[in-house]
């Protein structure tokens, strides 16, 4: 429950960041400094994302390969 929970948390500040990327685009033309100022806050709260989501698969890519590494150990002794 928790796990969905907080991935729908991080959908959320996903798309608040490309919302806040367009904005920014929008000020840029109307007033430059705080449409600046939007765009690099909302490419950090992206960054900081995408390095959960990095970290995430990486633990599920060494989990997986752990029972990877078992089930051929097994496979292997159980052939022979």
């Amino acid at each position: 429950m928790l796990k969905n929970l907080l991935g729908v948390l991080e959908a959320a500040v996903v798309f608040g960041g490309l919302a806040g990327l367009v904005t920014g685009m929008y000020l840029l033309a109307t007033s430059p400094l705080p449409g600046v100022v939007v765009m690099l806050a909302s490419m950090a709260m992206l960054v900081s994302s995408v390095k959960k989501l990095g970290e995430a698969q990486e633990e599920r890519h060494e989990s997986d390969g752990g029972r990877e590494r078992s089930s051929r150990s097994r496979a292997g002794s159980s052939e022979k």
